[in-house]
């Protein structure tokens, strides 16, 4: 069997923005706003701490910040 190695890529910071409210339901309409190519060496705690500084920059209310890792598996 072989060993399996990850290979970290480049992720994705994504915002999801609550951009109004369906009038039928009351419920939040929500839309994404992704930062790309965040590198896969920066630590979380800075991704946070960018995340929050650009939350206050955003037109809509930030419902959630999603940090989108990737990988790439090979032997």
């Amino acid at each position: 069997m072989a060993t399996v190695i990850t290979v970290p890529r480049d992720s994705s910071l994504q915002f999801r923005l609550v951009v109004g409210t369906n009038p039928e339901t009351g419920a939040p309409i929500i839309q994404s706003k992704t930062f790309s190519k965040i590198k896969s060496s920066v630590i979380d705690q800075d991704v946070y701490d960018t995340a929050t500084a650009l939350t206050g920059l955003q037109k809509y209310t930030v419902d959630e910040i999603r940090l989108e890792r990737e990988s790439q598996l090979t032997e």
